[in-house]
Formats: C-alpha cells, structure tokens, sequence
C-alpha cells in the first residue's frame, strides 16, 4: 500500500517492494492516466451491445456455462465466483456463490462490465489479456483503490486450432478467503473449455464437409470451398491452380487462412464481401436448423476442365440382402435399411468414409458393399487390418519398400498396400491401432496423393478411395494424445454408423435361417429348423459380439444338435442365462431391453472414485478417459457426494 501511494502521488515506487508483474502493470495504468481513486469498474455495456456480444461468442459460452457450473459447488464452499470475458475484458457470465455475487455488484464484477487493464487498473482479467499468461492479483496489488479487497486470478482461453485469444477465464473472491489454488482452479477449467473446444469445432468441421458434400452431390462443379462460422478455409476440394489464378484476390489457401473482411454466418461483417466472392457462389450449410458454415460454389468457368458429375442414382447396394464378395447383407429393420442408404450416397463420393461401429457388426462387409458399389471404378480393394501388428511390419505392408531397404527385404522389393489399391478402393480396418510415428506419414500420403516407399528417394502419385474403420472413439483417442486430430480430419470428412445386432433384433431371425442354411452347405448336415422359444431367446440377448458372435452360435448349436430342431436345450449357458433373469414371473414374454448402460458406467466410476480416495487423476487414468470426460460423467450420474465423502474419509 506504501508503494502505490507513492506512485499514485508522484513519488516513485521503491525497489524490490513490488512483483515485477504488478510494477509494469501500475506503470502501464498510470502512463495512460488510470484513476486509481476509483472503486468500480465503468457502467456496463448496453443491452444491445451485451447481446451483440452474446452471439458473437455463442460457442464458447456453450462450452464454458456447463463447465462452469460443474464448480459451482466448490466455488461455493470457497466462498469465490467464476468468470468467463471476451477478447476484450467485457464479462459473458458469471457463476458461483451467492454471496461472492452479490459483493461483486458493489465493484460491478457483473455481467457487460468491462474489465480491461486500462479501464479498471491491474486486474488479473485485464492484466492476463495485456500480457497473454497466467496472473494473479491479490488485494492491495490492484491499481484502483475500490478493488483492493479483492484477490483473482485469471488464465487466458485461446482457440485450440488457431491459438488465438478467445477471452479469460477468473476465479474472484474477497481477499480474505484467498487461497493460492484459486490460479489452478482457473487454469484447469480453462483448460477444460478448450480441449471441449477442439472437439465441437473437429465435429463441426467435418460435418460441415460431410453436409456441403452431400447437398452438392449434384452440382456441376466439384471446385467448393467450405468456411466455418468463424470465416476460416476449412477446406477447398477440386480447387485447381487454374482457379487460383484466376481468383487472384484471395491469396493464402491454407487451412489457417481467415477471410477477416466477411462473416460468412451472419451474411455481413465490417467491410464488404471480398471481391473475389459472388453472392450468387455463396451458400449456408444446415444442420438440425443450426448453421454449420458456409460453402462458396466455383462456377466451371474457374477450371480448365469441367469436374464430373456425380451420379446419385441407385447403385447395387439395396435394403434385404445385398451381396458382397463376403456374402450378403441381412436385414430389413430401419437401422439396417438407414446404414445402407447412407452407404448408397457415399459409394460414388471421391472422399473418405469412416465405419464407426462395435466388433462384429461387419464393417468389413460394409467397405467391400461401398467399393462394390462404385460406379466409377474397376480398381481393387485392398483390406489392411492395423491391430495386432508390430510397427515395423505394419510400416510395410502399407506403403512397401524398394530392394535394400533393410536387413532382410526381398531382393525386389515389395509392393505396399497403398499402391496396390491405386485406382480402387484401400480399406483399413482398426484404424485407431495405427501407431502415432506412422499417422503423419500416412496423412502426407492422403493430402499429397504421393507416396514414399520404405528406402525410396522417389515418389509414386496414387489415387484410391480410402475407407477406414474402428470400434473406438477417435475423439477420445485424439483427446488422450492417441490420434493425430488433423489425421482423424482427414479420414472422417464422411462417416457411416454400423448399427449393432441388439438395435436391430427383428433382423434375428431372418440372420439365424441364413447362418443354419450357410453351416448346412459348408458342413453337409441337414437344414434345421429352430424352436420359437430360441428365436426368443437369442432376440433377448445383448450380442456383445454382434453378428460374428451371431454366426459361431448358429453354427456350434445346428452342429451339436441331432435331431432335426434346434430347441432350448442347446443353447450356450450364457444366453440362456440372459433369457431367464430378463424374464419376470407372470409377465409375458417382451424383448429384452439392451442392459442399463448408464447403471453400469454410474456404478464403475462410483466404485473407482472409492478405490482411489477422491483423486479423479487417477481415476481417469484407471477407467482410460480423459479428466474432462470424468467430470462430465460426474456431474451427469450426480456423484458430487460419493468424491466428497471419498475425500473426507482419505483426509
């Protein structure tokens, strides 16, 4: 307090009295005339302004008000509040305790204020924006007197692609309930916002490439660059430098170029349309009624050559059984029905297509269903399973080698599976097994359409449509550091969601009547028929394993079974065992429900936060999510109580 009033009466300050940090920022506030005798901050933005502001930062708010209020309880028992500001220092929102809120009003911590260095004085949200780092200001560091009984600590929030600053998240409270973790509170829940960022924004990029590709499937031109909601080039496909050229104007086609002057989302910004842009080239890209982004249309007189057209007509996949080199699709149910449609479209769309789906749904089938119904192609398909193989071998199998690559290589080389699928179809399943050293060469392989075999110094141009499969959560896996997030971009521009056996049940019979006619030719034994009370039961089954447990069943109980039905007694223990405990006496016999998830997730994280006392850092590691991902879970199964009850019996 000595130290700043001598500053604030002309004085100078004393050496080594003051943190480096706070003397720069008092100078800084007192070089641009700061009043340090004022006690609140400026009245607050206008409600028109504040909504402006509202909707400009919709989507970090979405993100950080859910966050946020995960705290609430201990920002409570802290006796603090949390804030969430603009770029510019203006507070969005504002949580915590009631109290805390309240006192905050009498130094206008409160929605629309504005809290930059040089409106407020040292502040920690006004301070981390000057100087783009981690502050905390305690008390009497602060540079106008009506703020001094305030402690806070503020950390910055930045976009996780572009690393722009995005606004401040603060931990406030009166200074005499500071405690020091105040800074790491802000530090974590901001990094909690961002990393939930990187997941919406990659979600939001690719299904806005997977919409704009699918409503233009029928456009003339395939040159089409897609914007985000923030104006950024997330992508331009069939761009050709013929086009570029004749563009001029718009310079960088990075995937980081920003076109500043426009808002594609809004239709309007400060200064007019670049004029590169027809409005005629521009349109808005829906989803669910929300806007994805935008994509600009290039007439054809742009490219040197028309690009084809793509033909949206029926192909060969169709609804019941549709053949494949590994056999047939079965089913009728609306799951299956939606999954083949949806492998219709993207036949003869020159993109990727992620398979998402569980073990045994037949992912496979589906690739080979995709590549079969290309109508464009009389390339090959080429299947690569990235699981279980070590990483050398793995390495070569996908992309070869030359003669005298290493110790052992076949004298003339060989022929990697990459450039075996030129001009046809390459699918790779598990591809969430592949190593995280291999995944950027592969993607230089997808971007550039060059590939490197192992020991060549020349490059070979290929050209194939990649298919790629997992039973994992590649959000999760890029999230965990497993993934390379611009690799999962590329690979998931459209998706395909196999449904499971127990989300199609009324396809169950009609699978057992093919597997039995299946076992009876390759094995040679007579067709059976099976009892009602097996259909039943195996349609009361969850089929962990999907259609591949499916048929190794069918087929253990038609070659164990003499006679010519298969009735209850040859059932395996464990389907049996389902059929029985799901159903209750008296009660007619009703499908049974898939297992309740939820109970199962609730009771495992319950039992993990007991084990290990309430340290969710360990929990996570030991249920293999992320901590993000756990507090959500938390909050969801409501398990505040059991992690506090965890620590008081640790402490």
């Amino acid at each position: 307090m000595d130290a700043w009033e001598r500053l604030v009466c002309g004085v100078g300050l004393p050496a080594d009295v003051v943190r480096n940090v706070i003397e720069r920022s008092w100078a800084r506030c007192h070089s641009a005339g700061v009043d340090p005798t004022a006690t609140r901050a400026p009245s607050s933005t206008s409600r028109e302004d504040f909504s402006r502001l509202l909707h400009r930062f919709r989507d970090v708010i979405d993100v950080s008000v859910p966050i946020m209020e995960q705290v609430r309880e201990s920002l409570s028992e802290s006796g603090t509040m949390m804030i969430l500001t603009d770029p510019s220092g203006v507070i969005l929102k504002t949580e915590g305790d009631p109290g805390t809120l309240e006192a905050a009003q009498d130094v206008r911590l409160v929605d629309g204020a504005n809290w930059d260095e040089l409106v407020c004085g040292t502040n920690a949200i006004g301070t981390a924006l000057s100087l783009k780092e981690p502050v905390q200001v305690h008390a009497a560091e602060h540079f106008c007197a009506g703020i001094k009984p305030w402690s806070c600590s503020a950390v910055v929030v930045r976009d996780p692609a572009y690393g722009e600053i995005l606004g401040v998240l603060d931990v406030s409270g009166l200074s005499s309930r500071f405690h020091r973790n105040w800074l790491a509170l802000a530090m974590m829940t901001a990094g909690r916002i961002e990393a939930e960022l990187s997941a919406r924004r990659m979600e939001s990029r690719w299904r806005l490439v997977e919409a704009g590709l699918h409503s233009l499937s029928k456009e003339s031109s395939r040159a089409v660059m897609f914007f985000d909601r923030q104006g950024r080039l997330v992508k331009a496909e069939g761009v050709t430098g013929h086009s570029r050229a004749s563009l001029g104007g718009c310079g960088d086609w990075s995937a980081r170029r920003r076109i500043e002057a426009f808002d594609f989302d809004s239709g309007h910004g400060d200064a007019a349309m670049p004029d590169w842009v027809r409005p005629e080239w521009v349109q808005p890209v829906m989803r669910g009624g929300q806007r994805l982004g935008t994509v600009v249309v290039l007439p054809d007189s742009l490219q040197r050559e028309p690009a084809r057209r793509i033909d949206t007509r029926a192909t060969t996949l169709t609804v019941g059984q549709t053949s494949t080199t590994l056999g047939p699709i079965i089913g009728r149910s609306t799951a299956l029905r939606h999954a083949l449609e949806r492998a219709r479209q993207l036949a003869d769309l020159d993109v990727p297509v992620l398979l998402q789906g569980e073990t045994g749904v037949g992912k496979e089938m589906f690739a080979r269903a995709i590549h079969e119904g290309r109508r464009r192609t009389t390339g090959p398909f080429v299947a690569l399973n990235c699981g279980g193989l070590p990483r050398d071998i793995l390495a070569s199998e996908l992309f070869g080698y030359v003669d005298g690559a290493f110790t052992g290589a076949k004298r003339s080389g060989m022929i990697g599976k990459i450039e075996a699928a030129r001009g046809g179809t390459l699918f790779l399943d598990e591809i969430g097994e592949m190593p995280l050293d291999l995944q950027p060469y592969f993607l230089r392989v997808l971007e550039g359409g060059e590939l490197y075999p192992l020991g060549a110094t020349q490059p070979r141009n290929v050209e194939f449509k990649l298919i790629a499969a997992t039973n994992r959560d590649l959000r999760a896996e890029v999230a965990a550091g497993r993934f390379r997030q611009d690799l999962f971009y590329r690979v998931s521009v459209t998706t395909l969601r196999i449904p499971a056996l127990r989300e199609r049940k009324e396809d169950i019979g009609e699978l057992v009547e093919h597997f039995t006619r299946e076992v009876s030719q390759r094995h040679g034994v007579p067709v059976k028929r099976f009892e009602p009370e097996v259909i039943d039961a195996l349609e009361r089954y969850a089929w962990p394993g999907n259609v591949r447990e499916m048929r190794h069943v069918v087929e253990g109980m038609v070659m164990l079974t003499s006679d010519e039905t298969v009735t209850a007694a040859a059932l395996p223990d464990e389907i049996a065992l389902a059929a029985a405990t799901r159903r209750e006496p008296g009660v007619s016999a009703e499908p049974a429900a898939v297992p309740d998830l939820d109970a199962v997730e609730r009771h495992a994280i319950s039992a993990a936060i007991a084990r290990r006392h309430g340290n969710l850092t360990t929990v996570a590691k030991e249920l293999r999510i992320s901590k993000s991902t756990l507090y959500l879970k938390i909050d969801k199964y409501g398990l505040s109580p059991a992690l506090r009850q965890a620590r008081q019996q640790d402490r």
